[in-house]
């Protein structure tokens, strides 16, 4: 007799008893059904929410893909909102930052951590519609300047549940994983074969 098959016997008569039970049975019944109506509406949002993302993260790119091939002058009100967009994804402290436009040019002013100076100007100059920068800002090598103190909006990833993670995202890690375990059941199969 193949044990494999013995042991999944054996569970699945638990499982029928466990559930079919007179006494307890409608009460299991009931949290099992509930359980799964709650798993499909949160996984319905799930999907809704990475259908959006994807959707948001296409639509950007075909607009930088569409700008870059049609360039057109921005004007200087545009131009500082972008600036401003690029500065909250490379700094701590983009609020500490001030930013001004005429005609392409780029002026910042203002305090930024020394090590985060670098990245601040290059992802300025990687903006769409600035010809020019002008660097006035006073780096600092730690955050003793006011406007440096308290928590900043960037940090290390957090890697708890991937809450920091993009709909997208998650999705992409969640087939990967599911799509590894197939992997390593099927090689284990194999070799037990």
């Amino acid at each position: 007799m193949d044990r494999n098959a013995l042991l999944a016997g054996t569970g699945l008569g638990a499982l029928l008893m466990f559930i079919a039970d007179p006494n307890g049975g409608a009460r299991r019944r009931a949290l099992v059904r509930a359980k799964a109506v709650r798993g499909a509406r949160v996984s319905g949002r799930v999907v809704a929410a990475t259908a959006t993302d994807l959707a948001n993260r296409t639509r950007g790119v075909a607009a930088n893909v569409w700008g870059n091939m049609r360039p057109e002058p921005v004007d200087d009100a545009r131009l500082v909102e972008r600036v401003r967009a690029a500065l909250g994804h490379v700094c701590s402290h983009p609020r500490a930052i001030g930013v001004e436009a005429v005609d392409g040019g780029i002026t910042l002013r203002g305090d930024v951590l020394a090590s985060e100076a670098e990245g601040v100007l290059a992802a300025v100059g990687s903006v769409r519609g600035v010809h020019e920068i002008v660097d006035s800002l006073e780096k600092h090598a730690t955050a003793d300047a006011p406007s440096l103190q308290g928590r900043g909006r960037t940090g290390e990833p957090s890697l708890h549940l991937a809450r920091g993670w993009a709909p997208a995202t998650r999705a992409l890690v969640g087939v990967a994983a599911v799509a590894a375990a197939a992997f390593s059941v099927a090689a284990y199969t194999r070799r037990a074969a």
